[in-house]
């Protein structure tokens, strides 16, 4: 895993962080649809984290709705990315799995478009630092990246079930369903809403059991 993470941070410090915004930095229709709908439970002038936050590319969003926005990522390079673009936001260099460490608890969480760097073993721990930085009852949007195709044969027999080593040396995890669910209800949260689209699959999720109706 050790080696998994530091490939990852290294490949995006040298080589994504420079054309990111570029080759990524579309936002999907589904994507926006999401973070608004996010937007809409989160009180007016919340505090919002954003986890993988990247160059920040969902930060003029959060932004505009009036959120007190904080960004993290493992990344220094996308950090850079981000803070020259919106350097009144706070931000620091620290991975997902080590979101636990952060003192700051906050009303809302967005990590998009980053849980397939997320290695099987890491994501219960990720999934607890998640509820660990919200409020009771906050909101949060994550992502699960789909594939529409089978895996290729494994390259390493240490791979597990949905792992894949990519030819350029990056890293993703297709986890299945039931295993995220699983993850998810194990760190106290319920998923509210959900759609698959934009290659991807959409998680609308309350830390806690979801408020009653009304």
């Amino acid at each position: 895993m050790a080696e998994r993470r530091a490939v990852t941070t290294h490949r995006f410090d040298t080589i994504h962080s420079l054309r990111y915004d570029e080759d990524w930095g579309k936002i999907y229709p589904s994507h926006a649809a999401f973070v608004a709908r996010l937007a809409g439970l989160i009180r007016p002038g919340g505090a919002v984290l954003d986890a993988a936050c990247g160059t920040g590319k969902y930060w003029p969003a959060l932004l505009a709705a009036g959120f007190r926005v904080t960004g993290v990522d493992q990344s220094a390079g996308m950090l850079a990315q981000a803070r020259r673009k919106h350097p009144e936001v706070p931000s620091r260099v620290l991975a997902l799995q080590d979101l636990a460490d952060l003192p700051d608890r906050f009303d809302g969480l967005v990590c998009v478009d980053a849980l397939e760097n997320v290695a099987p073993e890491d994501w219960p721990v990720v999934a607890a630092g998640f509820a660990r930085v919200l409020r009771p009852h906050a909101p949060a949007y994550v992502t699960v990246e789909l594939r529409d195709e089978p895996l290729p044969p494994p390259r390493d027999q240490r791979q597990l079930p949905g792992e894949e080593l990519l030819e350029s040396g990056g890293y993703h995890y297709y986890p299945s369903r039931d295993l995220v669910r699983g993850w998810l209800d194990g760190a106290g949260f319920t998923v509210t809403d959900e759609a698959d689209a934009d290659f991807y699959w959409h998680l609308l999720l309350t830390r806690g059991p979801a408020a009653p109706p009304g």
